[in-house]
């Protein structure tokens, strides 16, 4: 059995790529929906694009794995695996209603649970990811459904866990008791389950080094149920990775943001040429301010 440690979460659909395994099911376990509509990310720097496609993670899982169908062609190809997305239901409520926000108001919904829903269908139909709500719904269930289940994948980003909320690279600020999973639970999943291979991700490089972190106390629970640790694409230090992920936001806050604003209308009647075009123009100015080429 194997965990595989990764510093960034878009660095995972590589490496399942390159595993070369056929999953019936992928199982993802993230504080957050790591889903994109397919922006241009070659827009970015080349240094930016595994940065900037953290967002996207999830959706690249379910398009390298054969299961992208209405926004790229025809349904679900047959025997693609399932994609479950396992994240905590505040989070998932705070994701969606962060979606609502940024529509015209002619298009809100303004009911958190509606919001929701339309999110969880909008995810099933159109992107081929099943969304699992844990907390609150217990881990225990989808180890029976595991049992089932031939082939799999874990992929867990560790933000999803309580404990690992000051090792890791977006954290979530003081979250209320029961918010996020607990480290014990997700180690206990891994026990009974015995996935056969584990991807991890986004843990800082301190913690991945400090034997006294949680991290490695996570690590070490692995190496005690019999999984062989390895590392693929783990950055040298936390400040290349922490300044990249700074840019890139600031980027999207201060300069994509505004041009989806204005131009709203023409991409509400799908027309999103004139968008795209002003977001080139204005990327290339703004990262070569930033210092990448």
């Amino acid at each position: 059995m194997r965990a595989i440690i990764h510093s960034i979460h878009s660095q995972v659909p590589e490496t399942v790529t390159e595993l070369g395994r056929r999953f019936d099911t992928i199982v993802s376990m993230d504080s957050h929906l790591d889903v994109s509509l397919g922006g241009d990310d070659s827009i970015y720097p080349r240094d930016l694009r595994i940065i900037v496609g953290r967002t996207g993670a999830h959706s690249a899982l379910r398009h390298i794995t054969g299961g992208l169908s209405a926004l790229k062609g025809p349904k679900r190809k047959w025997g693609a695996p399932e994609l479950i997305v396992v994240i905590p239901e505040a989070m998932l409520a705070r994701h969606a209603m962060d979606i609502e926000s940024r529509l015209p108001r002619s298009l809100r919904i303004s009911d958190q649970e509606e919001s929701i829903s339309s999110a969880v269908g909008f995810l099933a139909e159109t992107m081929g990811i099943e969304v699992y709500r844990s907390p609150p719904r217990p881990l225990q269930s989808l180890v029976r459904r595991m049992d089932k289940t031939r082939s799999w994948l874990l992929d867990v980003d560790v933000d999803y866990m309580h404990e690992m909320q000051k090792e890791v690279y977006t954290r979530i600020i003081n979250p209320a008791p029961g918010v996020l999973q607990s480290m014990s639970s997700v180690v206990g999943f891994i026990r009974k389950s015995k996935p056969e291979i584990i991807t991890i991700s986004e843990a800082k490089v301190r913690a991945i080094r400090d034997p006294k972190s949680n991290f490695s106390a996570f690590v070490e629970e692995l190496r005690a149920a019999g999984y062989q640790i390895e590392e693929r694409g783990v950055y040298a230090d936390d400040a290349q990775v922490v300044r990249a992920i700074s840019v890139c936001k600031e980027f999207y806050r201060t300069v994509s943001t505004r041009l989806m604003q204005e131009h709203m209308d023409a991409m509400m009647r799908g027309d999103i040429v004139g968008f795209q075009k002003a977001e080139a123009v204005a990327a290339k100015a703004f990262f070569r301010d930033k210092g990448y080429a």
